[in-house]
């Protein structure tokens, strides 16, 4: 059979590739290039049979993206193939540990509700990859996987009996110490499943593009408030520690020489201002009221660069204040969500506003309004 690679595959990435089959215990072997995990007799065979899988992984190269691997069963036989792409894992000896190591995975002749083997991770922010099998006949069947793990993939091959489902999932271990779940089983059926543990990489989570508000251009006093709008430069985030999810925010910054809210500001050299020094603050200068910078998200979206489930959200379609006293959420990935990398994109000409009030100041030669936003990139929901 021909199993091709995840449309999002990036080189680094660390690649599963699980093959269930039925048929009986005839063995196969994953492509030459993957490392094995597991190869046997399937999980249970019950009166249905059983079959073969195999477990396998590598560390995807440049020749992993948008490749197909070609899988040989053995002997003629139904069988359910995928390939698992996983992002912050550390790559030269990324098994942490799996359960049974080595021999026969978990398994029952018949049941509607069934545990995954117990596994016990070492390092904290380890990632559990869940395996499940269920071999029926008549009708197709589904799995559940633990509450609260991320549903990775599910795939039935039927018309050969006995029919088989798999289904795969992962779960975000955050402190070291041992992993037992349980799944269900939409009809009563013998089963087996697997569970491995992947030892954390040493990634992170990081802006690839900081935000930056662009310059507004100059703003001409006519006595009335006034809007001026700006287009928000892309930015992006890369997430390769953890399934945690993340935010971002940004605040007005304060502190020595700076400034939450627009300040006159010297711009220009030394002498141009007077006493003030180039590039700071004028000492009780004039200043807009707080919360006149805002950041519209309306029509904005996400271009993924190899990210993974499901994508970040923005908080702003009516508008958020980017220079508050306190944080604005600008951007937020669920937990199991904005995992790998991700670029905003299509923000429009409109997304910076700035709104000026009637009583706006003009400023001399060589100075201008100016203030410092603090961006903040965060894990967490």
């Amino acid at each position: 059979m021909l199993l091709s690679a995840p449309s999002n595959v990036t080189v680094g990435d660390f690649l599963i590739m699980v093959v269930d089959t039925n048929g009986g215990s005839t063995a196969f072997s994953p492509p030459s290039e993957w490392t094995s995990i597991y190869a046997g007799t399937n999980y249970s065979g019950g009166t249905l049979g059983g079959g073969y899988t195999v477990i396998a992984y590598k560390v995807a190269a440049a020749g992993d993206v948008g490749a197909s691997y070609t899988i040989g069963l053995g002997t003629t036989r139904a069988a359910v193939a995928r390939i698992l792409d996983d992002v912050g894992v550390e790559t030269s000896s990324p098994i942490e540990n799996t359960f049974p190591l080595g021999t026969n995975p978990a398994g029952g002749t018949s049941a509607t509700s069934f545990s995954y083997p117990s596994v016990t991770t070492t390092a904290n922010n380890s990632m559990v990859v869940f395996g499940a099998v269920a071999f029926h006949s008549g009708s197709a069947t589904t799995i559940t996987p633990p509450t609260g793990a991320s549903n990775l993939a599910e795939g039935s091959a039927t018309g050969s009996s006995p029919d088989i489902t798999s289904e795969d999932a992962d779960w975000l271990q955050a402190a070291a110490g041992t992993v037992s779940k349980t799944g269900t089983i939409g009809a009563s059926s013998p089963w087996g499943a697997i569970a491995i543990a992947l030892k954390p990489g040493a990634g992170g989570l990081s802006f690839d593009l900081a935000p930056s508000v662009p310059s507004l251009g100059t703003v001409q006093i006519k006595g009335e408030a006034q809007k001026t709008f700006a287009t928000m430069a892309a930015f992006a985030v890369d997430d390769t520690l953890s399934e945690s999810g993340w935010n971002v925010t940004v605040k007005g910054k304060t502190g020595t020489g700076k400034s939450a809210v627009f300040k006159q500001y010297c711009e220009n050299g030394a002498s141009a201002c007077g006493s003030t020094a180039a590039h700071s603050y004028v000492s009780g200068g004039f200043t807009l009221p707080a919360g006149s910078l805002a950041l519209n998200t309306s029509g904005a979206s996400w271009i993924t660069l190899g990210g993974l489930l499901g994508a970040p959200a923005f908080q702003c379609s009516s508008g958020c204040a980017l220079d508050a006293s306190t944080q604005t959420k600008i951007v937020s990935a669920a937990e199991h969500n904005g995992l790998g990398a991700w670029i905003a994109s299509a923000l429009s000409s409109t997304s910076v506003v700035l709104s000026t009030p009637s009583t706006l100041r003009a400023l001399p030669e060589h100075e201008v309004y100016h203030e410092d936003l603090l961006w903040t990139l965060s894990t967490g929901p």
